[in-house]
């Protein structure tokens, strides 16, 4: 009993020796794995502002950048927030997680935003092509609308965008510019303004003549409602104007 007594004795004292190199290797490997996962987390959320100068799409062979979408991802975050909070004023996450009429929200959103973009960038070269410009009047018009886009957003959207007042400010100018030659195709055509609309019939014809070519990638790993929004619980309710924009495109 004696020498097996020993044995056990000499067995837990090298155990003991080597315990602290086990639990240390243990805790090295943990930190490892928290490394790992946690770098693979980050890479896998899609960082708007890390992706500007990237190619979200073509249109005629001409890249239009993360930055040069930006506005419209603004601009469809809070008009679908507002639809949120009527479906679940507490929690209007919920909203943008929800499948509605057979579409995902975030999804829907995320193709209205591209579409409304690929839109305006084709009617703006034509309207350019055209000499459209605008008026001092329209000009001075532009400017409280402006005025009226920035008051309405809500707080964390003021806080979280994606890129500088004045990329914002330039593409409300474009998109200006974009409805008044909207408005002289639907005269020419004796239609309405709603058919040159992104969801227009007469639109759609011209959409036809261009080629387009979305990078879904990137495109799809955009995470509407979280850009400019965090959907937390305590939002303030946004003010004032439902449309920024002539036409509701009731009239396809």
């Amino acid at each position: 009993m004696s020498a097996e007594k020993s044995r056990f004795r000499r067995a837990l004292g090298k155990l003991r020796k080597a315990l602290p190199w086990v639990i240390a290797a243990a805790v090295f490997l943990v930190i490892i794995w928290l490394g790992v996962k946690n770098g693979m987390e980050r890479r896998s959320v899609f960082i708007y502002k890390d992706h500007l100068n990237d190619t979200a799409v073509t249109v005629d062979g001409k890249a239009m950048t993360f930055k040069d979408l930006a506005f419209y991802v603004v601009y469809e975050e809070y008009q679908v927030q507002k639809s949120a909070y009527v479906y679940d004023q507490d929690k209007p996450a919920n909203y943008w997680n929800s499948h509605v009429n057979g579409k995902f929200i975030t999804i829907e959103a995320r193709n209205t935003a591209m579409d409304m973009a690929v839109h305006d960038r084709i009617l703006l070269l034509m309207a350019q092509s055209d000499g459209v410009v605008l008026s001092s009047d329209e000009r001075d018009e532009l400017e409280t609308r402006r005025t009226d886009f920035y008051e309405d957003l809500y707080d964390d959207q003021t806080e979280r965008l994606p890129v500088s007042y004045s990329t914002l400010n330039s593409a409300m100018e474009d998109i200006a510019v974009v409805e008044k030659y909207q408005q002289k195709l639907a005269d020419e055509k004796n239609d309405t303004y709603a058919s040159f609309g992104y969801e227009g019939k007469n639109y759609r014809a011209i959409l036809k003549k261009h080629s387009v070519k979305v990078n879904k990638e990137l495109w799809s790993k955009v995470p509407m409602g979280r850009v400019t929004l965090n959907n937390e619980p305590d939002y303030q309710a946004a003010k004032g104007k439902q449309n920024y924009f002539k036409g509701t495109d009731k009239d396809k």
